[in-house]
């Protein structure tokens, strides 16, 4: 399956660090290999970068690497899948309510096996009417737009934080049953994350420290390069870092961040953590 990284920051903040481990998974610590992408929410606008060669051949990951980016929300995708299509990149993008949102997902669903009567191929489909249709052919592609319909469907305007993180969750929840179904939703202003079988987050603050990545022998002083008065969470699929206390989402669980920090919490009870290698396994014979 694929990979997912994010970041999300009370100030705007440079990825490089964390990407640096990251890229390494897309061919050398790890095999995916079929595609890379990348999305910055900056100050000024939303921007996009995709590549159809792995993380660590790419040059447009290479140059992304060398250049200082700072921005509040930054979405990052290592594909592995059966092809290496530019139309089947992550992340996605739609306009909704005048916003860019931006998506992308981890798992292996079933919805381009289900019958045409089928709600999400019905309101999500390349023939349909509907606001949202899929470009590529991925079932990542069709949940996105499905998701998307179902608020326009729902909403005629955009509704107050509760009410959008709530509906958000339960929706979520509905996709996770097509399969495997972790997540994570940007529109500039906050952070989703949902997990159905492994994603986990790290939250930098002051006092700062150091951390060394798993995936490449880097160390980084944090006291170094942020103020007293920046919060950072960086979320993905695995632990970045083997120096850091990372907090691993439960099953079905959703957050939602905003300046770095959770907003909205919806545990599941009990709530079930997987072993890294039972998720891992999961995957694999998925």
């Amino acid at each position: 399956m694929c990979q997912l990284l994010a970041m999300t920051s009370k100030n705007p903040a440079d990825i490089r660090f964390s990407l640096t481990g990251f890229r390494r998974r897309g061919g050398l610590t790890d095999d995916h290999i079929d595609g890379f992408g990348i999305a910055y929410f900056q100050p000024t606008g939303l921007r996009l970068y995709y590549d159809d060669q792995s993380a660590i051949d790419s040059p447009i990951a290479e140059m992304v690497s060398a250049m200082t980016i700072k921005a509040n929300h930054t979405l990052v995708h290592i594909r592995k899948s059966d092809d290496s299509l530019l139309k089947n990149a992550h992340p996605f993008v739609r306009e909704l309510w005048g916003e860019p949102w931006v998506f992308m997902h981890n798992g292996k669903m079933t919805i381009a096996d289900m019958p045409d009567n089928d709600p999400i191929k019905q309101q999500a489909s390349q023939h349909s009417t509907r606001y949202y249709q899929p470009i590529g052919d991925t079932d990542s592609e069709y949940a996105f737009c499905y998701l998307l319909n179902q608020l326009k469907d729902n909403f005629t305007q955009k509704p107050d934080h509760d009410t959008l993180n709530a509906f958000l969750t339960t929706q979520c929840r509905f996709l996770s049953t097509y399969g495997i179904f972790n997540c994570l939703l940007c529109n500039g202003d906050w952070l989703l994350a949902y997990a159905n079988t492994l994603l986990f987050y790290v939250t930098r603050q002051a006092p700062f420290a150091q951390a060394t990545l798993i995936d490449a022998d880097v160390t980084m002083d944090f006291a170094q390069t942020n103020h007293d008065d920046d919060v950072i969470t960086i979320l993905a699929t695995t632990p970045l870092t083997s120096d850091e206390h990372w907090q691993q989402l439960a099953v079905n669980e959703c957050l939602i961040f905003q300046n770095g920090q959770i907003i909205h919490q919806d545990l599941p009870k009990p709530a079930i953590h997987l072993s890294i290698k039972t998720g891992l396994e999961i995957a694999k014979s998925a």
